[in-house]
């Protein structure tokens, strides 16, 4: 019987863990007008608003007849969770705006987050333009 009391203790102690794992997790606060900080392409390894949440900067470009669609994959460090706008400007090579647009990025706490959009030029176009991400 004190076996069975001493196992059903010791059994208890992931869930403790699992406590202390979900209190760290936090929602993501949302853009605020006015406030936004846009990060040019180069500063997308921590981002201070989240945590320090990730943007890689190499992006997969699905081009089809009339967009292309970009994904840049997202790592979440700071365990943020839920939904949040961000927003981009891409700029041709003459410095040019070419595009700006409004982007949903939802945020899981675990596995891949994605951060994806649609282009109206070709995949080439993209490639030759800067983009920044506001946050």
């Amino acid at each position: 019987m004190l076996v069975g009391v001493v196992l059903s203790i010791i059994s208890l102690i992931p869930l403790g863990f699992q406590f202390q794992l979900e209190a760290n997790r936090r929602e993501v606060s949302q853009l605020e007008l006015g406030k936004t900080v846009y990060y040019p392409q180069q500063s997308w390894g921590s981002i201070e608003e989240l945590d320090g949440l990730e943007v890689l900067s190499e992006p997969t470009l699905v081009e089809n007849e009339f967009a292309t669609t970009v994904t840049y994959q997202v790592i979440n460090h700071g365990r943020l969770e839920g939904k949040r706008e961000v927003w981009a400007k891409i700029y041709s090579p003459e410095n040019k705006l070419r595009e700006g647009m409004k982007i949903w990025l939802e945020l899981k706490p675990k596995g891949r987050n994605s951060l994806i959009f649609t282009f109206t030029g070709t995949a080439t176009e993209f490639s030759q333009s800067r983009v920044e991400l506001g946050f």
